[in-house]
């Protein structure tokens, strides 16, 4: 019954790998559901989470829409599963992780970080508990750090192959995919080490790390699904 992490910066391709592996290994995949899960235990709208008191530009400001209305769409659904489909929660614009980690003065900031933490840390132990699932960020891999029969895989790439991903899947222009990669790695780096004191491109926090400026996601999700057989054992 393995669980699966896989954690990178926007760009790297982690849903789309972590789909692949799904699907190989018959095994259910997490994206979206891990905040609705720890919303509903919080008792707060999903959209509390995405909500931004500050204004923000153009393309922050679709995307907050579309991530929000996808996330309300998947809470409503009452599923167990994570549907195949749509950008993943990777996408979620910067300043709702700063909002997670204090710095952006949003409605998210108002949730207490103790229970917010409590919210995901219960997620994650029940989907580890259930097992046979592939979990795609939010901190899993720190959570689960020392869990049985669970596979935590990193992933990096170049800045210019993480630019031209966005430029590719979400039609950007070149400035708007840099400004979006950049303000987001931060804001990821700051929510990670609010909660974890840690980076999350150390390697130590990861049984490997696929540089995926030197392979295609299709090979990297046969790499994760032969290396679960030996490290969740």
């Amino acid at each position: 019954m393995p669980v699966i992490t896989i954690n990178g910066p926007i760009g790297c391709g982690a849903v789309t790998i972590g789909q692949m592996v799904a699907e190989e290994l018959n095994l259910n995949f997490v994206d979206r559901l891990f905040f609705t899960e720890a919303a509903r235990i919080v008792g707060t709208p999903v959209g509390t989470l995405i909500a931004k008191e500050q204004r923000v530009d153009r393309f922050r400001d679709r995307l907050g829409r579309f991530v929000q209305t996808m996330l309300e769409r998947s809470a409503m659904s009452g599923v167990s599963g994570e549907p195949y489909f749509g950008r993943g929660i990777e996408n979620l614009p910067p300043e709702t992780y700063m909002d997670l980690a204090g710095e952006g003065g949003g409605v998210a900031q108002k949730l207490d970080d103790k229970v917010f933490i409590e919210a995901m840390t219960k997620v994650a132990h029940d989907l580890h508990e259930k097992g046979n699932a592939v979990i795609i960020g939010r901190g899993a891999n720190q959570i689960l750090a020392d869990a049985s029969h669970t596979l935590h895989v990193g992933l990096l790439a170049p800045m210019e192959v993480r630019v031209q991903t966005l430029i590719d899947r979400e039609h950007f222009e070149r400035e708007e995919a840099e400004i979006h990669v950049e303000e987001l790695e931060r804001a990821r780096e700051d929510f990670i080490h609010k909660f974890w004191k840690v980076h999350p491109s150390e390697a130590r926090h990861y049984h490997m790390m696929l540089n995926m400026g030197k392979m295609t996601p299709k090979t990297a999700a046969e790499v994760i699904a032969h290396a679960a057989g030996d490290l969740t054992s």
